[in-house]
């Protein structure tokens, strides 16, 4: 329904969650799910620019929203290292504060928020879809 492609750079997540929120608005989801979309998004795009490697680097980062009378979703195709998100193993909660490191948090965070994720490597490249139930 609707598309973007950015590069895969800290400075273009704003972009993609302001175009995320204007498609949104559009499509009139209702704005708690935007917000999940949102965040799961970011989570993603900075995955991709922190351990995507110089092969996401680049090329551009693709971005699709679709709508389902059920469902909200959003595809994130790059071509950084292949990586799968729904099979990675969850990184352990920390049992004390000393434990505790920041970051690694995001895949709980995207599991949690999202109610479907399916992810695949295609054509050297990653994709991800995430959706929310509406």
């Amino acid at each position: 329904m609707a598309s973007l492609a950015i590069n895969a750079d800290r400075s273009e997540v704003r972009t993609a969650a302001d175009w995320l929120h204007e498609v949104a608005h559009q499509y009139e989801v209702p704005q708690n799910k935007a917000i999940a979309l949102d965040q799961c998004l970011d989570e993603v795009l900075m995955n991709i620019v922190m351990h995507g490697g110089t092969s996401a680097t680049n090329t551009p980062v693709e971005l699709s929203f679709s709508l389902t009378p059920k469902e909200a979703a959003i595809t994130v195709s790059d071509s950084g290292k292949p990586f799968d998100p729904v099979n990675a193993p969850a990184k352990p909660r920390p049992m004390t504060l000393e434990e505790a490191e920041p970051g690694g948090l995001g895949l709980s965070i995207i599991k949690g928020l999202s109610n479907h994720i399916n992810y695949e490597f295609k054509e050297g490249r990653n994709v991800l879809t995430f959706a929310v139930a509406i």
